[in-house]
């Protein structure tokens, strides 16, 4: 599946929103798969590091904020 995403999208789609090109190197899931997302090709983005890492921190502090009492 990485495979076929990074050969329909090479860049990072959040770049390319950006105006900027950057080679992708993360297979992400749109809506994350602990929140219900599914494992297919319409829940999936190319990213690169940096994007994919803000992402990350953002979907923490959502898991985080629903497990507190």
């Amino acid at each position: 599946m990485r495979q076929r995403l990074f050969m329909r999208q090479p860049l990072c789609v959040q770049c390319l929103a950006d105006g900027v090109e950057t080679i992708a190197t993360i297979r992400d899931h749109i809506i994350p798969l602990a929140e219900g997302g599914q494992d297919n090709e319409t829940n999936e983005q190319a990213l690169c590091q940096s994007h994919s890492d803000a992402k990350t921190r953002i979907e923490a502090a959502r898991g985080v904020a629903r497990w507190r009492p």
